[in-house]
């Protein structure tokens, strides 16, 4: 699996953290090199908790398979490594690159497999990033952290089917929620999501 499909991969239920760990702004490396994991699944929602109070972005890296059984995973910042050169030049169709976003951030958490305890420990744990960190209210638009609920999207099929456009339901979403950085999600990532509902289940959405 490379880089690009794991960036893209939604990771469903992240906020809801299983694990009681107070304080994850303030965790030094001997705190998380303490703890212990039953499942990858549970080291997932934990890293991804602990990216939210610092203000950073994360993603799935490589892992380690055999038999069945998953025996190391890592996850890097999402800074990590470079975009390739063909993505930062000019395609000939007039079309502009994106902004850099990743600066060879070398941040990264990892886990292994231990056989005798039949838990998954801490073997890697960086805290210094290369780059600043989100605050306050930014970190709700970090990428990693923006996530369309079942809720969200039900109430947005409803919506449609009454005739109210997915934007209209939005703003109604900012409105309850108190403000676009308590909704958890972007307008184009509402859009984003419908797109995928409409082509993995045809006749699920017929908004316009």
């Amino acid at each position: 699996m490379d880089a690009s499909e794991n960036e893209n991969q939604a990771h469903e239920g992240v906020e809801d953290v299983a694990i009681d760990v107070p304080g994850f702004g303030s965790l030094k490396i001997a705190d998380v090199r303490d703890l212990t994991f039953e499942t990858v699944e549970e080291a997932e929602k934990f890293y991804f908790a602990y990216s939210a109070a610092v203000g950073f972005g994360c993603r799935r890296d490589d892992k380690g398979e055999s038999k069945g059984r998953i025996h190391w995973r890592q996850w890097v910042c999402s800074k990590e490594g470079t975009r390739d050169r063909k993505y930062l030049e000019a395609d000939g169709l007039g079309r502009t690159p994106r902004k850099q976003t990743r600066v060879n951030c070398a941040v990264r958490f990892r886990i292994n497999y231990n056989d005798t305890s039949g838990v998954y420990v801490v073997k890697k744990f960086d805290l210094e990033h290369n780059h600043e960190l989100a605050t306050g209210n930014q970190i709700a638009f970090v990428r990693a952290h923006r996530h369309v609920g079942t809720e969200s999207l039900a109430l947005t099929n409803t919506m449609t089917r009454v005739s109210i456009r997915p934007c209209h339901t939005y703003e109604y979403m900012v409105e309850q929620a108190g403000g676009y950085s308590a909704v958890g999600f972007t307008i184009k990532d509402l859009y984003n999501k419908l797109d995928q509902q409409r082509r993995t289940s045809p006749f699920e959405s017929d908004f316009e």
